[in-house]
């Protein structure tokens, strides 16, 4: 999800903006820090129909710049495409005045409301051990709606590894993007996943999962890591999706409101785009791209051939 970019804290914590649960709460912000070598395929896939052509980028929202340059059958595929369609243009965002206000408003109680007050004191004292860990002023948080908080502090943990959202991939092609005046397509909008963040159900136990997995993720980025680089569908849905679901089956609701029915809407809006542009270059968190009820499968059901390349 690219609202992740945009989570609210003063520039000097966030550059402008564990088990699999961390993930979603980022909605698959998939990181890495190793360099990539020559043989890393990254998550590329082809989907055609007649004479459409649709390139399916999975997205890595935080990286480094060790992943650059990517390689060549990946930036020959965004050279050849006449649009570019990520989940959300946040970088057309941070130029709109306008909705950043409604990010602001969607992201933080109103004055007189606190966080605080919408979870335990329980959760909430975690909350504030990490926050003086990490030297954060608790004031920056007190106002948060529980996923806002939730992204924001897997950020700067995500951040304080070296990671960096203006180093990842969809930003990578947005700014290109805009730079050379190519058109770009949204599959969503930021104020979409916001409100889709907001109206989840129980968000202080995804608050609560968050703070405890988020010392897993020195084992789990390394685990991703490999299976991304790999091109490994399965490895990566395993990660994302079968180990989560065999320890907690409760979470096969959230997979349904975070993936499975936006995958279904991502799918439409993909095969109107392909109606109106020849070729596509879709960019969206690679855990959209793998196993059943995925954007790929939903193509397919819609007669698309799909390989992976």
């Amino acid at each position: 999800m690219e609202l992740c970019q945009s989570a609210a804290l003063p520039r000097h914590h966030l550059r402008k903006t564990s088990t699999a649960y961390w993930l979603l709460v980022l909605f698959f912000a998939l990181s890495a820090t190793q360099t990539l070598a020559a043989n890393d395929r990254g998550l590329l896939l082809e989907a055609t129909k007649g004479e459409s052509t649709v390139y399916l980028l999975g997205s890595i929202h935080l990286a480094d710049q060790s992943f650059y340059p990517l390689r060549d059958t990946i930036s020959d595929a965004y050279k050849s495409s006449d649009v570019l369609v990520v989940e959300a243009d946040v970088v057309a965002m941070e130029s709109d005045p306008q909705l950043q206000q409604q990010v602001m408003r969607e992201s933080f109680y109103p004055p007189g409301d606190q966080l605080k007050n919408h979870v335990s004191p329980a959760v909430y004292g975690q909350l504030q051990a990490w926050l003086q860990k990490r030297q954060i002023p608790e004031i920056h948080f007190s106002r948060m709606r529980p996923a806002i908080a939730m992204i924001t502090l897997s950020l700067v943990e995500m951040q304080a590894r070296g990671l960096d959202p203006n180093a990842g991939i969809d930003r990578h092609f947005l700014l290109q993007a805009h730079q050379h005046s190519k058109p770009t397509l949204e599959l969503e909008s930021v104020i979409q996943q916001l409100v889709l963040l907001n109206s989840l159900e129980k968000p202080e136990l995804y608050l609560q999962q968050t703070l405890e997995q988020l010392e897993e993720m020195d084992k789990f980025v390394p685990r991703m890591t490999g299976a991304w680089k790999a091109g490994d569908q399965g490895a990566l849905y395993d990660l994302i999706f079968r180990e989560g679901i065999e320890d907690h089956p409760e979470f096969e609701q959230l997979h349904e409101r975070l993936f499975y029915a936006r995958n279904r809407e991502m799918a439409k809006r993909i095969q109107t785009f392909s109606q109106q542009y020849e070729t596509l270059f879709v960019v969206v968190g690679a855990g959209h791209l793998v196993g059943g009820k995925s954007v790929t499968d939903y193509l397919k059901s819609a007669g698309f051939s799909v390989k992976q390349i």
